[in-house]
């Protein structure tokens, strides 16, 4: 197999590496982060090395996960129908799923996929013309559900707005002319894989960037930077956790309900907790390493989609070396 990259991958120090995203002006300096995801078409052999120069002993976790976030659903009783268990829902693996949504007056009809626009003057002024593409529309709620918004903030508008259909020419508004209208900053991503006994959805969330952009996750245009500048394309972190709420923007008022994202069925389905990584995808946990040493994982082979997490209270030096090679896909 070919060598795309050699020598050190990625880089994180926990609670110094920040990230960033479009919903605030804050940088947050995470202690637990996916910091490198393999790209599509790609196999990597290395090692991960965690110095300790803190002054005293760290605890840390390492994880090879394939999500940013777990989603795990409310009860079954408390989801609409109140089935038995979680089998009544379904995900798709690497299909889309979202929390966003606009309710309001509608004309026309909007297509599944199709790419809808509105203005919105409080964003920035790059911003202010906005995009999103049609996951659902539910006719007789006169509700629109969207994803990968070009800003996560976009819904929130101070006026009556307008969202217009590219190709249906359909549209939904919402504002203080129209009553009970309103939009939320929900999150949109892909399914890797949905837990049908547990009712977890592992999820890769549309806003988190390592060294890969999630937008074009397993796409052409994934990678950050060109090949060959690997540090540089490993410290340009963004993320948007999922909360278990969201916040829902109308005249009337902003509310706060809960998270519900939506599934193959159309069924709008409660969040009940949101977590990084689950206890199977350890590789340590709780490892201790004395000041002045360090913990060295050898023989790591992570395929396409695998990511390195790495979480720790100390801020320990967190560093990937190995190779990226091309794979071979089976046809």
């Amino acid at each position: 197999m070919a060598v795309k990259q050699n020598g050190v991958l990625a880089t994180f120090v926990p609670g110094v590496t920040p990230y960033s995203n479009l919903r605030t002006s804050s940088v947050v300096t995470p202690t637990a982060f996916n910091f490198y995801t393999v790209p599509a078409a790609t196999l990597v052999s290395g090692r991960l090395f965690i110095a300790n120069d803190t002054g005293s002993a760290a605890s840390v976790d390492v994880a090879i996960v394939e999500q940013t976030d777990c989603l795990q659903l409310d009860a079954p009783g408390n989801q609409p129908g109140a089935p038995s268990d979680f089998g009544a829902f379904s995900f798709a693996e690497n299909s889309y799923t979202t929390s966003v949504y606009i309710e309001g007056a509608v004309t026309g009809t909007f297509q599944v996929g199709e790419q809808v626009t509105w203005t919105n003057t409080g964003l920035p002024s790059a911003y202010q013309s906005v995009t999103a593409t049609v996951h659902y529309f539910d006719v007789a709620n006169n509700k629109l559900w969207l994803r990968n918004m070009s800003h996560p903030l976009a819904m929130e508008v101070a006026g009556d707005t307008t969202v217009t259909g590219g190709t249906s020419g359909a549209t939904i508004s919402a504002g203080p002319s129209y009553a009970g209208s309103g939009g939320t900053n929900g999150h949109s991503g892909i399914v890797r894989y949905y837990d049908s006994n547990l009712g977890r959805i592992y999820f890769n969330n549309y806003e988190h960037k390592n060294n890969l952009n999630y937008k074009v996750l397993g796409q052409v245009g994934e990678l950050i930077n060109e090949q060959n500048n690997v540090v540089a394309r490993s410290q340009s972190f963004n993320s948007a956790p999922v909360a278990t709420t969201m916040t829902r923007y109308a005249a009337a008022g902003n509310t706060t309900p809960t998270t519900e994202f939506i599934d193959a069925g159309n069924t709008e389905l409660l969040i009940a907790s949101v977590t990084q990584v689950q206890a199977q995808q350890y590789l340590v946990k709780s490892k201790s390493i004395a000041d002045n040493e360090h913990l060295e994982l050898n023989g790591l082979v992570l395929g396409p989609g695998q990511s390195l997490f790495v979480s720790s209270a100390a801020a320990v030096s967190c560093t990937l070396m190995g190779f990226e090679e091309v794979a071979e896909i089976p046809s």
